[in-house]
């Protein structure tokens, strides 16, 4: 499923990138960063998730951008449905599940008009840990952290809203992940590094 989804990726850039030589490509700035937070729900967890992402675009032309980037997602959730059996025959509850997540991607936009489509792949490192609370006081322990790591995939949809001196504001949302999904929407203020063409 992976390498097919690579697969088509590559091949819709690859006939981007033929057909845009043809295209008209002013108004649009070159080169841009950009900064983003974000909030959503994760699946896997059902949880929520909160979060943000540095990166950069190239614009090819008024159609094609193509992007890198990082970005650092936070998930908490309380009162999971995780124990452990004590001695005495008890079940001790688990306090809460704390997920920190980090990914690097590069991927590509397709505008149409101030809409666009966009596809991010990458690779994701994801780090978990199950708190406990120690009985009778307000603290926990944990039995340390349980790091994974995978394919970072990410699709989405969003709007730009121009602004003055070449800098954007952008309306997003997305479907992303590696080893679970989150389903996310956000802002993106990006900061244009060049003049419109």
């Amino acid at each position: 499923m992976k390498t097919k989804t690579l697969s088509l990726m590559l091949l819709i850039g690859f006939f981007g990138i033929k057909t845009s030589k043809a295209q008209d490509s002013t108004g649009v700035i070159k080169h841009s960063v950009h900064i983003s937070p974000f909030a959503g729900y994760n699946s896997t967890f059902k949880a929520p998730v909160f979060g943000g992402e540095v990166g950069y675009e190239y614009r090819l032309n008024k159609h094609w951008g193509f992007t890198a980037g990082i970005n650092l997602a936070y998930i908490q959730k309380n009162n999971p449905a995780i124990g452990y059996i004590n001695n005495n025959g008890s079940i001790t509850q688990a306090k809460n599940i704390k997920v920190l997540q980090n990914a690097m991607y590069a991927g590509a936009k397709y505008y149409i008009g101030r809409f666009y489509l966009s596809a991010e792949l990458g690779y994701q490192d994801e780090y978990q840990t199950t708190n406990f609370p120690y009985t009778g006081t307000g603290s926990s322990y944990n039995n340390g952290t349980y790091a994974t790591n995978g394919f970072y995939q990410a699709y989405g949809l969003g709007y730009q809203i121009p602004l003055k001196k070449g800098d954007n504001i952008e309306i997003f949302a997305k479907g992303s992940g590696a080893n679970n999904t989150s389903f996310t929407a956000g802002f993106r203020y990006s900061f244009g590094l060049s003049k419109r063409r």
